[in-house]
């Protein structure tokens, strides 16, 4: 792995906002407020989530302005004519119980344009370099967050003279999960596509990828789980600030500040790597263990498995805690349609392993059954059954002094297929995965099979630490 470079700051060239682009055909369909659910209020107070698209252009900058730009500009607010919530508010006015999102007919979404030197595209973005995760995070935009409104999404578009250009997304936590932002981005992806093919015609959005909003299709009738997890996070939050407002839309910062010394890489498993990590667990089974070894299983076991190895010494024998997220759109009963708009992931009760456990002889084992168990307990269980008591059993864990190890993404929301017109993905990274112990999944970039892993470390002598655990 290339070490990275000296921090290189970018110029600000314009901050603009986009509106939705409205007319007769649409403005019906245009809810002026939806209702957060259930699903939303789990996330409600979590970080947003930031994710960097790097593309190669060649072209000068006056291409770019008159190819680039405004075609991102304009298919941007034909996408947002779809998906008119993202314009809006989460809006928590003061009588009101719980907060919801409101749309008026000013709303618009803050783009944010700005040129960088064009030798960052390649530092940035080539496979196998470490990245310091502070400059990556200046490619990224933030939402504009207080006690009683918040941005739903921003968005930043930097130029790389000569070279290319990003796509920098912010998307508040507590409204929509990464299937949904895939959607959204996807959908922008091909109206921009699609702008010139058609001449002077506005293009559609094919049916399937059309947002669908109706929120009934959640079972919480009563709102019962929906206050539940909205009140025990104002609780959690009344802890760590003491004084401050119960009824605020802040988000928890968790992790602690990102310093210049925080690094980022990404690793890969090949498809053939993770077949040896398979027949690696395979072999120690028991006749009768039967697991469920996915691609995914694996490579969260090989992943969680390296990373405590690299932290041993600060862990020593205590406890691990993680967690991951699953798709609940075809697991509710009945099944919400995959175009779903909003939250709609889930987990099971969190997972514990001791850590002396993890870096024995058997860790990927150990490690590999406890996942396998909990996806298994996701297809055996209807989310409304255990809802509460997965819920709580979060607030009687034993801390670890890893915190949580999460991860964000999957190789099933297919970042690399991102096409705006100038080609698929050379890079996407999970900004957001530098606050806290948590890593990104994605499908490799090379469409063969592989899956690519995002972390980021204190130093860059864990980066280095946890490269030598995880090669094969």
């Amino acid at each position: 792995m290339e070490t990275p470079a000296a921090q290189t700051s970018i110029k600000i060239v314009e901050v603009t906002q986009v509106s939705p682009l409205l007319s007769a055909d649409n403005a019906h369909q245009i809810p002026n407020s939806l209702p957060l659910t259930c699903f939303d209020f789990t996330w409600i107070k979590f970080p947003p989530v930031e994710r960097v698209f790097f593309y190669e252009f060649t072209g000068s900058s006056i291409d770019f302005n008159t190819k680039v730009l405004c075609r991102l500009k304009q298919s941007l607010a034909l996408a947002l004519s779809y998906y008119r919530p993202l314009a809006g508010h989460l809006w928590w006015g003061q009588h009101d119980p719980k907060p919801y999102i409101l749309c008026t007919p000013t709303d618009s979404v803050s783009v944010i344009v700005a040129e960088s030197n064009p030798e960052n595209l390649d530092k940035l973005s080539r496979k196998g370099n470490i990245v310091n995760a502070i400059e990556l995070r200046s490619y990224a935009p933030s939402l504009q967050i207080t006690d009683q409104t918040a941005t739903v999404i921003s968005v930043q578009i930097t130029f790389f003279p000569g070279f290319g250009f990003c796509i920098g997304f912010a998307a508040h936590h507590g409204i929509l999960d990464g299937k949904s932002a895939a959607m959204f981005i996807k959908s922008w992806a091909y109206l921009c596509r699609n702008l010139e093919q058609e001449n002077e015609n506005t293009p559609k959005l094919p049916h399937h990828m059309a947002p669908f909003f109706d929120r009934t299709v959640i079972k919480d009738p009563t709102d019962k789980l929906a206050m539940l997890y909205l009140n025990r996070w104002l609780e959690f939050a009344a802890k760590e600030n003491p004084g401050a407002n119960p009824q605020s839309l802040k988000i928890l910062e968790r992790g602690g500040a990102i310093s210049e010394n925080h690094v980022r890489a990404t690793f890969e498993l090949s498809k053939q790597d993770i077949s040896t990590l398979r027949r690696k667990v395979m072999s120690k089974l028991k006749s009768d263990d039967v697991l469920h070894l996915s691609s995914f299983v694996l490579t969260y076991a090989h992943a969680v498995v390296c990373f405590v190895k690299t932290k041993a010494a600060e862990i020593n024998n205590e406890k691990v805690n993680f967690i991951f997220v699953a798709d609940f759109r075809n697991r509710l009963v009945p099944p919400v349609p995959s175009n779903y708009f909003g939250n709609c992931v889930g987990n099971d009760k969190p997972m514990v392993v001791k850590a002396k456990d993890v870096v024995g002889e058997e860790g990927l084992v150990i490690v590999a059954k406890t996942i396998s168990d909990a996806v298994t307990n996701l297809v055996k269980y209807e989310y409304y059954e255990r809802a509460e008591e997965v819920h709580s059993s979060f607030s009687k864990l034993e801390p670890s002094p890893l915190g949580f190890i999460g991860v964000a993404g999957s190789p099933k929301l297919e970042v690399y297929s991102v096409d705006f017109g100038w080609g698929r993905p050379r890079k996407v990274d999970v900004v957001s995965i530098d606050k806290g112990n948590n890593f990104s999944l994605a499908e490799s970039r090379d469409q063969s099979g592989g899956i690519e892993i995002g972390f980021v470390m204190k130093t860059q002598e864990e980066l280095q630490a946890f490269a030598s655990f995880f090669i094969l």
